[in-house]
């Protein structure tokens, strides 16, 4: 046990000159806001909270990005309904001539007067 050391005390730490304040919890999600032109600056209509122009700006992108990648979602699933719907008009098409055709083969069934 004679090559167990001691390990010399640590110098406490100075005092930690970064600070960072925690966000505020808010339940708004600043959805509605006013752009002030004369201060440039973006503020919350419901909570008058000033917002960050580039997050709005981002957050505003993103949005309509989303809404963008939507709706080409959209239109590309409208063409391929409306093709395929024209493929059926024509398969009821060619079936109704079908049935047509087959009807006037068959010839009529003799009607038996009824007494």
């Amino acid at each position: 046990m004679s090559d167990i050391r001691t390990l010399p005390t640590p110098e406490p730490l100075p005092e930690n000159p970064i600070g960072i304040a925690p966000r505020p919890s808010s339940p708004c999600y600043h959805e509605s806001v006013i752009l002030d032109e004369h201060e440039r600056s973006v503020h919350c209509r419901e909570c008058d909270a000033t917002l960050d122009a580039f997050d709005f700006l981002q957050r505003s992108a993103r949005t309509l990005q989303r809404a963008w990648q939507n709706y080409a979602h959209v239109q590309r699933e409208v063409r391929a309904i409306d093709e395929r719907l024209t493929e059926l008009k024509k398969q009821e098409k060619r079936l109704r001539a079908q049935v047509k055709r087959l009807q006037e083969k068959v010839a009529p069934l003799p009607t038996t007067p009824r007494s």
